[in-house]
């Protein structure tokens, strides 16, 4: 499954423009955050990785912004092990592993929309990629 960010401005929120994608296309969506008030908004969602380019491709046809977020990755050579981001993690996407090593769930995390635990390491040793509109970028205080 891929995850997609999309973001609406406040002249898009009212307009039914994921549920039409979603009937148009039959693409099975599964909506894993949503932030949407009346001034805008912006949708995390998990689509089938072999509909990706078709619903990205929907979704900026009707002048929504898609990003495709990337997860964070871990420096296990930075890694101390001590545990900030575990207990930070808003989805639980972080625990220890019987070694007593910091284990990610890729499955769970929020990846670069979220990265709680990049700015909470202590050792700087996780980064978060970010991806805006199809183009990778990162960001200089997050780690990997």
């Amino acid at each position: 499954m891929a995850r997609i960010l999309l973001r609406f401005s406040e002249e898009q929120v009212s307009q039914p423009i994921a549920s039409e994608i979603i009937i148009k296309y039959k693409v099975p969506m599964a909506i894993m955050s949503a932030h949407i008030n009346s001034k805008g908004g912006e949708i995390l969602a998990e689509i089938p990785d072999d509909l990706q380019d078709l619903v990205v491709n929907a979704f900026r046809e009707r002048g929504i912004t898609v990003s495709v977020p990337k997860l964070i990755e871990v420096d296990s050579d930075k890694c101390f092990s001590c545990g900030s981001c575990i207990a930070l993690c808003p989805v639980e996407a972080i625990s220890t592993a019987k070694d007593s090593t910091v284990k990610f769930d890729k499955e769970k995390c929020l990846g670069s929309t979220c990265s709680v635990c990049v700015d909470v390491c202590p050792a700087r040793a996780i980064k978060s990629l970010k991806q805006s509109n199809g183009e990778q970028s990162s960001n200089s205080r997050k780690r990997q």
